[in-house]
């Protein structure tokens, strides 16, 4: 094939130079002879060169990329797209639900994922159905989606023994439901409810949902691995809580917005008394337990979604508690503190160990005008409860600033 076309390029060059030749032998003024010499040069050497390079082309590639554009094969799009949405779930599942739908002419769709406990499903995403579905959780083996999820089997309706849906989901007389899965484990199920044109959902229209279904997990795996990574980079690995990065982070934007818009902001600095006699006395392990009992107590005294507690290092916890003063800082801190003294650590051990903290506590604007200098007074004012003998609450002020 590329040996026929270098010869038929090398021929339209020839028939090219030979048309030039002539004009410039034909009975017209020069200047005219010079200028059609030098359309034609240029026009037929263009020519010639597109014919060739058509020609070079596999028939095979001309013809599926003419496949793929008369009918817009919907799994080449998607793939397309996941590479442009993977790192965000909803974008990247509403684009395997719109494709999915025009696909196969649906009327409606939804996408539902497998919930943490693996008993039932919810919308994750959803297009043209009652807002009530977004609502509600279909248990597994319940209706369309929990039925295809439960026995992890593609689903076309209708067909002999398929399940129906049942509320919340649109009651059709013809639809698909399809397993979205990835190293055979189950995500959760791709449906489709009734059909644009009223003709029932056929083998070639479930053919086109699970091959869909099948990038679509891949996709809905890169976006968990992903959200997984960033996760474990900005958490403590052993008490489950942020880690000095997130804490760093989020000191920064809470401090930038208590300037902005001159709010109040308290830190915590708490730390473990006499950790090191409790990894000496009672080994590592139960060291490592006291810290993970520890970071549950404080979490009991914080504001969800508002309160940052982070691992600061070692045995040492930060609190970070936006939109609050001095007194509400000494208030949370003395909380805190008693929690954490008035109950042994490891009651069903055979040894229970009595643990306290000593807290310091600073207050933006009044201990410091900077993140660094606010951090600074709070990890001082701790080192000072633990120098007026441990088991207590200090605040920078106590200590002049």
């Amino acid at each position: 094939m590329k040996l026929r076309a270098r010869l038929l390029a090398a021929f339209a060059i020839v028939l090219t130079v030979a048309a030039g030749v002539a004009l410039l032998v034909t009975p017209i003024p020069l200047r005219d002879r010079l200028l059609a010499f030098g359309i034609v040069i240029v026009v037929g050497l263009v020519v010639a060169f597109a014919v060739a390079e058509m020609l070079a082309r596999p028939l095979g590639d001309l013809s599926e990329t003419a496949s793929r554009v008369a009918k817009g094969d919907p799994v080449w799009r998607l793939g397309e797209a996941l590479r442009v949405t993977h790192v965000d779930m909803r974008k990247m599942l509403s684009v395997v639900l719109e494709t999915a739908l025009v696909a196969v002419e649906g009327k409606a769709g939804a996408v539902f994922l497998l919930s943490a406990r693996r008993s039932e499903l919810y919308v994750k995403v959803g297009r043209h159905l009652a807002p009530q579905i977004a609502e509600q959780r279909i248990p597994l083996g319940r209706g369309l989606a929990g039925w295809a999820a439960e026995h992890r089997q593609a689903v076309l309706i209708p067909s002999a023994d398929a399940p129906v849906p049942e509320d919340p989901e649109p009651s059709e007389a013809t639809a698909l439901a399809v397993p979205l899965e990835s190293q055979s484990q189950l995500l959760g199920v791709l449906v489709i409810y009734g059909r644009t044109n009223n003709v029932p959902f056929g083998n070639e229209d479930l053919e086109t949902i699970t091959s869909l279904a099948r990038q679509a997990g891949v996709g809905i795996e890169n976006v968990l691995l992903h959200q997984e990574a960033q996760r474990l980079s900005i958490t403590d690995g052993m008490t489950g809580i942020w880690n000095y990065r997130y804490f760093q982070m989020q000191m920064a934007q809470h401090f930038a917005a208590a300037v902005r818009f001159e709010h109040r902001l308290s830190l915590l600095v708490i730390d473990i008394d006499r950790f090191k006699d409790v990894n000496d006395r009672y080994g590592h392990q139960r060291g490592d337990t006291t810290l993970i009992e520890l970071a549950r107590r404080i979490v009991m005294h914080t504001r969800l979604n508002i309160d940052t507690l982070a691992r600061y290092g070692g045995e040492e916890f930060v609190l970070i508690l936006p939109e609050t003063g001095l007194q509400g800082a000494r208030i949370v801190a003395e909380k805190i503190r008693e929690e954490v003294a008035a109950t042994p650590f490891g009651e069903g051990d055979d040894e229970p160990i009595g643990v306290s903290v000593s807290i310091g506590y600073a207050s933006y604007p009044e201990h410091g005008l900077t993140q660094q200098a606010l951090v600074d007074a709070a990890d001082k004012a701790m080192y000072e409860a633990k120098a007026r003998g441990r088991n207590r609450v200090v605040g920078a002020e106590e200590l002049g600033f």
